[in-house]
């Protein structure tokens, strides 16, 4: 049975949440304004009111909240006031965790999951919030965001505290550092995966969402335990100006960790040398990049105390990454990759890994409206790079037309690969068109949604689970009841 969170707070920001006694934190968002819902979070039953000094109330508002009996207070910031406050409500439950943090561009949920699943085969209780699942134990809750709105986040917290958990492991998005929904934290240990081109519709340029996620490193109690992959440029430079912090590499042996890797078809192996000893962590991952993230995961679970010998003796048993690479066999000599690729430097890594597995491989994609458009027509040209057929379809296009999209993407196809491009925008039938035009040894790649069981178009979110529509077409020794 899954896990709920409670519907009413001590300290929210949303009025879903106020009951009475509620402290209501009046937010002026980018896109709405808390202070329209003052009234709304009084009549629910909320004592209290938080609102930012700078923030005008009408007089009518402000006899309401005095006729009410209700205290009105001011802060500098509704963001850390809401972080702040929501803690003490609860007890600063997080105070009696470890947390451990993973931030960077791609490769935070696999890196998380990985981890998740070392610490629990240790023998240890852990919780985990990532993009593709939110667990306490092996029990679920259904939460929204990659990093959760701060009330969320330390009612989990506090219903960890409550489940006898040890360790959380957790994704750290740049938007939770800028939106202080992290504010306050302490980390036992970090990672810093890797960084490219993402979320400029929220930062004004690559510098300042690079600026942002290093604003996490300083959250991790103890330098050291901060990892730095520095095969990646921006982790290389960070190191050079912050030596302080651990580094990990394939390829430079004066990093503080060095391994040598081996990729094979559906697995990696990774030699750790450590005390003149090595040690061999083998795990059935797929792809060079599964492999930066199999070491990140398992230098932190090191310098939580467990050994590299115990680490080895579990890694071949890590499940498949729930939304990444997600394999499956289908019943005509075929292969189905799904993953959550969603960028220009997460389609790099996986249709390159893919494409030395096939000689046929067929991409169904699209991207999401409302975000970045610069990387659109990038998108595309990498599909064209690797790929045999590529079906441009729709992919959350939330206020934007999912045709404009398909046509920022096809502006990166030159024509000059030989690349087959369809256009199908019902993303149903982009899918049941790439079975059909599969045959034996080819590999499909459904990018875009990993394991999210939605589809935006425009206000509204309808279910949509991919898995469910692929079932028809896997191998009857393949046939998943949770599909």
């Amino acid at each position: 049975m899954n896990l709920q969170l409670p519907k009413i707070y001590p300290v929210t920001s949303h009025t879903d949440n106020v009951g009475l006694g509620t402290t209501f934190i009046a937010i002026p968002g980018t896109k709405d304004d808390g202070k329209l819902y003052i009234r709304l979070a009084i009549e629910k039953g909320a004592t209290s009111v938080v609102v930012q000094k700078d923030v005008q109330l009408s007089i009518d508002l402000l006899e309401f909240i005095k006729t009410s009996n209700v205290t009105l207070i001011f802060v500098d910031n509704c963001r850390k006031a809401l972080a702040e406050m929501v803690a003490e409500s609860l007890g600063y439950p997080a105070k009696k965790l470890k947390l451990i943090g993973v931030t960077g561009t791609k490769g935070k949920t696999s890196t998380s999951y990985i981890m998740y699943n070392l610490l629990s085969k240790q023998g240890h209780k852990v919780a985990l919030l990532s993009t593709a699942e939110k667990k306490i134990g092996t029990q679920s809750l259904v939460m929204n965001l990659t990093t959760p709105l701060p009330e969320h986040l330390h009612i989990f917290f506090d219903l960890c505290v409550q489940h006898n958990v040890e360790y959380v492991v957790m994704e750290v998005s740049a938007q939770s550092l800028s939106l202080y929904r992290v504010h306050g934290l302490e980390f036992e240990a970090g990672i810093f995966t890797n960084f490219s081109l993402e979320h400029l519709e929220f930062y004004k340029n690559m510098q300042e969402y690079l600026d942002t996620k290093i604003k996490f490193f300083s959250m991790v109690k103890q330098p050291k335990n901060m990892f730095i992959n520095i095969d990646d440029p921006s982790g290389h430079q960070i190191i050079q100006k912050h030596p302080e912090y651990s580094s990990f590499s394939f390829e430079n042996k004066n990093a503080t960790w060095y391994a040598l890797v081996k990729l094979l078809s559906e697995s990696v192996d990774l030699k750790i040398k450590q005390n003149e000893i090595i040690y061999s962590l083998q795990a059935r991952l797929v792809g060079l990049f599964n492999a930066y993230n199999l070491f990140a995961a398992s230098l932190v679970v090191n310098c939580l105390g467990f050994s590299f010998h115990s680490i080895s003796l579990v890694t071949h048993l890590l499940e498949q990454i729930p939304g990444r690479m997600e394999q499956y066999a289908l019943k005509n000599g075929a292969a189905c990759f799904i993953d959550y690729a969603h960028n220009p430097s997460s389609y790099e890594a996986v249709l390159s890994t893919l494409r030395q597995m096939t000689d046929n491989l067929i991409v169904v994609f699209g991207a999401g409206g409302c975000r970045d458009r610069s990387k659109r027509p990038i998108m595309g040209a990498i599909v064209e790079k690797y790929c045999d057929i590529a079906i441009v379809t729709s992919d959350n296009p939330r206020e934007e037309l999912a045709a404009a999209i398909a046509d920022d993407i096809v502006a990166g196809f030159t024509g000059d690969k030989g690349l087959i491009s369809i256009r199908e925008l019902n993303r149903i039938k982009a899918i049941e068109l790439a079975y059909e035009l599969s045959k034996k040894d080819t590999i499909i790649a459904v990018l875009g949604k990993g394991r999210d069981e939605y589809q935006i178009v425009g206000h509204l979110t309808f279910p949509f689970k991919e898995r469910a529509i692929i079932r028809p077409f896997l191998r009857e020794d393949n046939l998943y009841k949770n599909l």
